[in-house]
């Protein structure tokens, strides 16, 4: 049997520090029948296209600056293979991370998406100790129809899913008016249409350092993303009013929770009768 072709679509942007690393972690990868799709967004001067060339598999694609979104966007438009892995340039995959995940996509027809944990690493690469992912006991509930128990909770973490082309659809892509926390919002909608299995235990390494350019740093920028969320949901045209209402009910929820995290002198006060209510109407006026 032909194993199925795979994309590492990995964008960059003005950080040449840890890009050969990131697509070394592919090269290492135990499953071979990988393309490498490096997106240039539009950075200042032509590190990435030099440190392409180090690799026989490596494909080089410059764009104007666009943002994530749009440089994820970009690759999956590209990409030839059935199946699509997202590698930020500061992240690493673990050596067997694509075998692994491909065996299931092969094995469960109906399953869309395999995501992990992640193990942190730090700005040397060197592990924390510390592991990004489900808490042994809700293990259960990141796979399958998830969309109910992850919507305003818990989202893939972004260098862990490997997902079917099939996927991406034109009301079923990155938002690229979100320059920050893309990923929440595309993996919310997918999570929506489409059913998931989760692996325990770290198949990626996730970077953690101190940089105020890191957009993961910047929560601020993720208050009033759930407004957007809801206008994607809309989009996919779901016919159904109430389950509408109920992802209003639980973006709205998200979204005073998330404020009033980060700005306590002004938190948006607003009452359960409201929340249940008028959910459109407050995620619209409040954010």
């Amino acid at each position: 049997m032909i194993s199925p072709l795979v994309s590492a679509i990995i964008p960059t942007y003005n950080r040449k520090e840890y890009l050969g690393k990131a697509i070394q972690s592919v090269v290492d990868q135990s499953y071979e029948h990988i393309e490498i799709i490096v997106i240039d967004d539009g950075s200042y001067n032509n590190y990435a296209e030099s440190i392409c060339a180090q690799f026989s598999n490596c494909n080089y694609f410059y764009k104007e600056n666009g943002g994530l979104s749009s440089a994820r966007n970009y690759g999956v438009n590209l990409a030839k293979g059935e199946y699509i892995g997202f590698l930020d340039d500061d992240d690493l995959w673990e050596s067997s991370k694509i075998e692994k995940q491909v065996k299931v996509l092969l094995e469960n027809p109906s399953i869309d998406c395999v995501h992990s944990s992640a193990a942190v690493v730090d700005k040397n690469g060197s592990p924390t100790g510390d592991i990004i992912g489900a808490t042994q006991n809700k293990v259960h509930k990141r796979s399958g129809y998830v969309f109910w128990n992850a919507l305003g909770t818990w989202v893939v973490k972004s260098p862990t899913p490997l997902v079917r082309k099939k996927v991406f659809q034109p009301d079923l892509l990155f938002d690229e008016t979100i320059k920050v926390g893309e990923d929440v919002d595309f993996y919310q909608r997918m999570f929506y249409r489409h059913k998931v299995c989760y692996i325990n235990e770290p198949l990626a390494f996730y970077r953690e350092y101190n940089n105020k350019e890191r957009l993961s740093v910047q929560r601020e920028k993720y208050v009033g993303i759930e407004k957007k969320m809801y206008a994607n949901f809309k989009r996919m045209k779901i016919k159904n009013p109430f389950i509408l209402y109920l992802i209003a009910v639980k973006l709205l929820e998200k979204a005073i929770k998330k404020n009033n995290s980060l700005y306590f002198v002004e938190k948006k006060t607003i009452s359960r009768i409201n929340i249940y209510f008028r959910p459109r109407y407050f995620l619209n006026r409040y954010f």
